[in-house]
């Protein structure tokens, strides 16, 4: 059926009703549009619609308000097979992207400016429900009334939780984009999809031959590659298999043939080929160019991004999974903007495609032409696209910040701007702490700890041409951008808006493991899950790897980090496989960039090594080894104000109890401890009245705290950043001491290790040297540092 006409007259904008004033702030709006389905009563609709009160539906609430508890049953990836028989087919067909239908049926109309007038005139209507917009975008559009229902909605206390489907934030959305957007040149991307990556990675199926490789013990076989910038890599291709003669397919229209996805094959880095070849918008380009006067059409690559940058993004362009461990305050700017221009190109990309079909099927309506046999592939079973994972909210701000730079021209705007930055910028207090702070503090904690810290945070993100959409209800968003903590708690109502996740990224990986761990791991387990519910999805676009659940197989999964984890690289290798291929950076560590060359103090540093045969096994290997060995050393008066350094809570709890039980003098300092007694615990063990002293990772990684009088430190693990060891064995100084122990050179270090922290021993002797000691038949290695 088609669907009803817009009223000419004031407030009746699309037909929709207005607000129910009883029911305001709640959220408790229909989800679904109402369309005027009989003709002969559509002037009775249209007067009708002025006054109309949308009354709440149990159907139509929000899954991020419902009650209901997933089992792990749920959490199960089922076949997609099944969406067909659970999800109600309509005779209308109904769309993924909303905002981009109703754009697409605005183009070629012919009462443009009639449609304009009645636009500016029905604000009250159409955009009364908008979350937020900043005064600078009111002023520009005139939206007085939208303010208004701003700041009423501000003064009931609105949250976050109206990040959810409701129709009138559906209006605003539709409205904007039709401002704003053109009618995509489905020409030029015609021409560039043979040798486009998006779609030779995306609008292709997957041969039985290949699944089969996929879903093996032993999917890939690895290579070894040297690039200039990234230096050693470790290619993960799917290994060969037996080409099976499979008939193609023959797409309707007969433009072309279907053809199966290639495998991934060994990187190739062009040189002297400027940006837009490689299939990136040409908005993006000129935005990422920054020289007045300058035809970013024709810059190549090399010219707009830095060695690293073009490097990386040659190997994100082609959809491969990377894994680069070296990220740090330095470069971390110029990471973010490789992703992020790669988000915005496959989103953009991907809209263009709707966008255009949409187009085509309108003309074919238009022109009488059947559309029964008309299929188009374009959409997933939802409409997010892009997730990135960022630990904190400063982290947000400059994501955002990053994409509206790539992304909008000189005339384009940033919706709902001024709550982002008042609910994610840095608050006056923690300014003025700043300005009142005398305490150094290291320059990776001053990049990491600027700003707003908090780590529970979500919010959507509407990509158009010209505007950057914030606080999009989540199925309404092509952006997502969020915290571990901040997903999760979303995860026990509603998991559906993470079934259609097409790249993933993961920023500061290395902040996010001294979070919480389990929570990353929470998210992976609930990509591609089959949907609870069809959220508008016209299952005639769905493209049928996703119905088929080969959605795993297409994801692209980008991690940066600053540290080589083991949980993150087994996450990169066992929850992703990418028919495309997988990148993994491992550079040696040269004894030039070891961190155990900044010790500077004259401090003797004992190595032990304890056995261990598995890595389940080692953390009680390890405690019986420390306490069998190395903590009786502890119990002689010389051996008092004694640091014992652990980076497992885990381990720090079991220690615990055992000093407990030992009757040890010692005092305990971890994340949890509050101010008041650590200030208390620091004292004690600075005057010497408390001779060990537990010291937990996470307490220095996010207080970085000087801790005075330390005589002896035990290292009960490696830690798991490298520049925590040259810190903390510089506060033997005679700066930190107590008076009484300054200047008698009796300083001691112990280091713990196995042979599963070769990684960690790694970055702080270096990787040659770290080798002989895992090998070396003796188990205690001596390093003595400082001196003249």
């Amino acid at each position: 059926m088609g669907r009803g006409r817009r009223g000419s007259k004031r407030g009746n904008f699309k037909n929709h009703g207005s607000r129910n004033s009883s029911s305001r702030g709640r959220g408790n709006f229909k989800n679904k549009r109402k369309f005027n389905r009989d003709g002969d009563r559509k002037k009775d609709a249209e007067s009708d619609n002025k006054r109309q009160k949308l009354q709440p539906e149990k159907e139509s609430e929000p899954l991020v308000e419902e009650s209901s508890s997933s089992s792990e049953s749920e959490e199960e990836v089922k076949p997609y097979t099944q969406l067909l028989s659970m999800f109600k087919s309509g005779n209308r067909a109904q769309q993924v992207l909303t905002s981009d239908e109703e754009e697409s049926e605005d183009v070629g109309s012919e009462d443009k400016s009639e449609e304009a007038d009645s636009r500016s005139e029905g604000d009250s209507v159409s955009e009364s429900g908008d979350e937020g917009m900043d005064e600078d975008d009111i002023e520009d559009e005139d939206d007085e009334e939208e303010d208004d229902e701003e700041e009423e909605r501000d003064l009931l206390g609105v949250q976050e939780a109206d990040e959810v489907e409701e129709d009138h934030e559906e209006l605003d959305e539709e409205e904007h984009e039709d401002e704003t957007e053109e009618e995509p040149s489905g020409d030029e991307e015609e021409m560039g999809s043979s040798t486009d990556p998006y779609h030779l990675h995306y609008e292709r199926e997957m041969s039985e031959s290949l699944l089969e490789t996929l879903t093996s013990p032993k999917p890939y076989q690895t290579q070894e590659l040297n690039w200039k910038a990234l230096g050693r890599m470790v290619i993960h291709l799917p290994a060969k298999v037996d080409r099976k003669m499979e008939k193609p397919k023959p797409v309707l229209l007969g433009e072309t043939t279907e053809k199966y996805v290639i495998p991934g094959t060994l990187p190739i880095l062009k040189t002297g080929i400027p940006l837009v070849d490689y299939g990136v918008k040409s908005q993006l380009c000129t935005n990422l160019d920054k020289r007045p006067l300058s035809d970013s059409s024709t810059q190549t690559a090399e010219e707009l991004l830095s060695p690293l940058q073009h490097e990386i993004f040659s190997l994100a362009n082609e959809y491969r999974d990377i894994y680069y461990p070296e990220m740090n305050h330095l470069n971390s700017d110029e990471i973010r903007t490789v992703y992020c221009l790669h988000s915005l190109n496959h989103v953009m990309k991907s809209r263009d495609k709707v966008l255009l079909h949409n187009a085509k099927l309108k003309k074919y309506k238009e022109n009488g032409q059947p559309t029964d046999d008309v299929e188009f592939r374009d959409q997933g079973l939802v409409r997010p696209r892009v997730l990135i994972i960022a630990p904190l909210r400063n982290s947000a701000v400059k994501i955002v910040e990053k994409l509206a730079s790539l992304l909008l021209p000189v005339k384009g705007q940033i919706i709902n701007k001024d709550r982002f930055y008042k609910e994610f910028g840095e608050e006056k207090d923690e300014e003025d702490k700043k300005e009142n702070k005398k305490s150094y503090k290291p320059e990776d904690y001053e990049a990491v700890f600027t700003g707003n810290t908090d780590d529970s945070f979500r919010i959507g993100i509407s990509v158009a041409k010209r505007t950057l959409k914030l606080y999009a209800g989540f199925y309404k968003a092509d952006i997502l951008i969020a915290s571990p903590l901040g997903a999760r708690t979303l995860l026990a109502d509603d998991f559906d808006f993470l079934c259609s996740i097409e790249v993933l990224v993961i920023d500061q990986t290395d902040i996010l493991y001294m979070q919480n761990w389990d929570h990353v791991l929470h998210i992976f387990q609930h990509l591609h899950l089959q949907p609870r519910e069809q959220h508008d999805t016209d299952l005639g676009r769905v493209r049928l790897w996703a119905l088929n659940g080969y959605s795993a197989h297409y994801r692209q999964n980008l991690i940066f980090s600053s540290v080589a984890l083991p949980e993150a690289a087994a996450l990169f290798s066992r929850r992703g496989t990418n028919f495309a291929g997988k990148v993994r950076v491992e550079n040696v560590v040269l004894p030039s960039a070891t961190t155990v060359c900044r010790v500077l103090v004259q401090l003797p540093q004992a190595f032990h090594r304890f056995p261990t045969p598995t890595a389940a096994q080692s953390a009680d290997d390890r405690f019986h080894f420390f306490t069998k060995k190395i903590l009786p050393q502890y119990r002689d008066l010389l051996m008092s104000n004694t640091l014992i350094y652990i980076p497992s809570y885990y381990d720090y709890v079991r220690l615990r109890n055992h000093l407990h039980k030992e009757e040890y003098n010692f005092g305990q300092a971890c994340e949890y401890t509050p101010d008041g007694k650590l200030a208390q615990v620091r004292n004690r063990f600075f005057l010497g009245k408390k001779r060990l002293l537990l010291y937990t990772e996470r307490l220095h990684f996010y207080r970085r705290l000087t801790m005075k009088g330390i005589h002896h430190v035990v290292f009960y693990q490696l830690p798991t950043f490298p520049n925590f060891y040259p810190e903390l064995c510089n506060l033997l100084q005679d700066a930190f001491q107590n008076p009484k122990y300054r200047g008698d050179g009796s300083q001691t270090c112990t280091v713990l290790y196995s042979t599963y922290d070769a990684q960690r021993l790694a970055a702080i002797v270096g990787s040659q040297r770290a080798a002989e000691m895992l090998t070396s038949d003796r188990p205690v290695h001596l390093f003595v540092s400082g001196g003249s």
